[in-house]
This record gives C-alpha cells, sequence and structure tokens, in this order.
C-alpha cells in the first residue's frame, strides 16, 4: 500500500518551509523590538511631563490633574506593554514548537532542543516581563501621593 506511513502525522515539511518559518520567527523579534522600544519612549516620555509638571505651584489643583492623568496614563501604558510581551512570549513559544516539530519530521538537527537543553529552564522573556511591572510602580506611587494631596 502506498502512501504515508501516518497519515495523523501529516506532511514532512521541506527545508524551504523551514527557512521561511525562521526567517517569520526573526520578522516577529524585529516587531518584538521595535514594540519594546516604543512602549519605553512613551514612558519616558511621560516620566518627563510629570517631572516638569513638578515644578508648578504646590497648591494649584490643575497642576495636580495633570500629574493625575500622567501618571495614570504611565501605569495604563505600562499594562498594554506587558500584556503586549505575554502576547510576544506566547507567540514566540508556539512558533519553537513548531519549528521543533519541523526538525523531528524533517529530520533536522534538533537546534532548539538542544538549545533549550543548554539554557534550561529560562524562558526567552522571562525577564522582558518584569520591566513594565517595575516602571509602573513610580507612576503608582506617584498616583497615590498626587490623590492623598488632592484629597487635602
Amino acid at each position: 500500500m502506498d502512501g504515508p506511513q501516518n497519515p495523523s502525522a501529516g506532511p514532512t515539511p521541506s527545508l524551504d518551509q523551514y527557512k521561511a518559518y525562521l526567517a517569520d520567527l526573526g520578522n516577529i523579534g524585529t516587531r518584538y523590538t521595535t514594540a519594546n522600544g516604543f512602549h519605553l519612549s512613551v514612558v519616558t516620555a511621560l516620566l518627563g511631563i510629570l517631572a516638569l509638571t513638578k515644578g508648578t505651584d504646590p497648591l494649584a489643583r490643575t497642576g495636580a490633574y495633570l500629574e493625575l492623568v500622567v501618571a495614570s496614563f504611565a501605569v495604563l501604558v505600562c499594562m498594554v506593554w506587558s500584556r503586549s510581551i505575554a502576547s510576544y512570549s506566547h507567540l514566540f513559544a508556539i512558533k519553537f514548537a513548531v519549528l521543533r516539530e519541523m526538525e523531528q519530521k524533517g529530520n533536522l538537527f534538533p537546534i532548539f532542543e538542544r538549545e533549550n537543553e543548554l539554557r534550561g529552564k529560562l524562558a526567552v522573556l522571562q525577564n522582558d516581563r518584569y520591566i513594565p511591572r517595575l516602571l509602573a510602580a513610580p507612576f503608582l506611587v506617584a498616583l497615590v501621593l498626587i490623590s492623598y494631596r488632592l484629597m487635602r
């Protein structure tokens, strides 16, 4: 009987498919880096704006409201950034799983499996997820302090 030995396993990937998938992984990595740079730039700009509003009269409520809005927006940007990192982390995990499958079915050297063995349990973006959380913390403190000042 001719045909595939295991029809549920699907067709064997070609080397061209593998190369194209690797290129797509590189493109996603570039988008990830660009997104992180964008978020960091926005948070840095908001920190600068917040620092500039500190020069206003401490009794002026308008300045405090501006500080409140800027700090709130910065926290929201950090939350979006954190979700973006989680999304990319999930996408990278899927891509690497497919590449491992392609290596196995195509009888290629299991480079990503071997890399995991050498790297250990450290996830690719494990530390990156802490950056927006750490940067949100000072803005959260500022929100509390500004709110306290407005209630007095």
